[in-house]
């Protein structure tokens, strides 16, 4: 590889990681790859390259000692392509439309974090939010009112898989 590319390449894998560990709460969550995920949620995020992952910080575990009683959004992902490095950001929840109001709860609550102590990640370009359904079962159609009132809040989703 010429050593051009390679070295913004390096400089792009190490944006997310250099994000996550300015944050005081996350510095020690940062991890790389998909291996934040907990396992049974690694089903539901896959990814072709995996070389295009930078990392990964479970939130909500990271910030449950700080946050205890907020309802925290659950993963940051960072990807990586030659040009820049971006956030996908996961939740990883039930998805019918009961659910609708508690996951728009945690997206509203992780955006606040963002603009407070997350501010590190929410200065990198995000890939989007994204709301991942478990089980695989997804209880709210693509056309629906509900799916509307999600893609109103910036919300993809829910899809069975999230592929990155």
């Amino acid at each position: 590889m010429p050593r051009q590319v390679r070295n913004r390449v390096e400089r792009s894998e190490s944006a997310f990681r250099e994000a996550v560990q300015s944050i005081p709460s996350l510095q020690s969550h940062y991890c790389p790859g998909l291996q934040a995920l907990r396992p049974a949620d690694k089903d539901y995020v896959r990814t072709t390259k995996s070389r295009c992952l930078s990392g990964s910080v479970n939130l909500d575990s990271a910030l449950e000692h700080v946050c205890p009683d907020a309802p925290r959004w659950d993963y940051a992902i960072g990807i990586h392509s030659a040009s820049d490095e971006r956030v996908a950001w996961v939740e990883v929840h039930p998805a019918s439309s009961s659910h609708i109001e508690e996951v728009l709860q945690k997206l509203r609550w992780l955006r606040k974090w963002l603009q407070n102590e997350g501010l590190p990640l929410a200065e990198l370009p995000h890939n989007g939010f994204f709301w991942v359904a478990t089980r695989g079962h997804v209880a709210i159609t693509p056309h629906s009112r509900q799916a509307k009132q999600l893609a109103a809040y910036g919300l993809r989703g829910p899809v069975r898989v999230l592929r990155l």
